[in-house]
C-alpha cells in the first residue's frame, strides 16, 4: 500500500494499492485515525497517520476491496472509507 499524502479538502489520507490486477485507490479519513488512537477533537501527526495506516494495512485493503466490488459489508470502524474517484 502506498501513501500520497493529504487531501486537506476531504479530510483525508489518500491511499492505493493493487488487487485481482487494478489499481485501487482510497480514502482514509483523518477523524477515524485520530478517533482510534484517542485523539477526539485533534489532528494526528502525519507519523502517527503513516504508522496507524501500516498497522491496519490489511483491514483497510480489505474493506476497499469490497467497496471496490461493490459490496458495502464493511466492518467497522472501516466502513468510514471510501472509495477515491478518479
Amino acid at each position: 500500500m502506498e501513501v500520497h499524502g493529504i487531501d486537506m479538502h476531504k479530510g483525508a489520507y489518500r491511499v492505493s494499492f493493487e488487487a485481482g490486477g487494478r489499481r485501487i485507490r482510497g480514502l482514509v479519513p483523518e477523524a477515524l485515525v485520530a478517533e482510534t488512537l484517542g485523539q477526539t477533537g485533534t489532528r494526528p501527526a502525519h507519523f502517527d497517520v503513516y504508522t496507524w495506516i501500516a498497522q491496519h494495512r490489511q483491514n483497510i485493503e480489505t474493506a476497499l476491496v469490497k467497496l471496490a466490488q461493490g459490496d458495502g459489508r464493511v466492518k467497522k470502524p472501516y466502513d468510514l472509507l471510501s472509495l477515491e474517484e478518479e
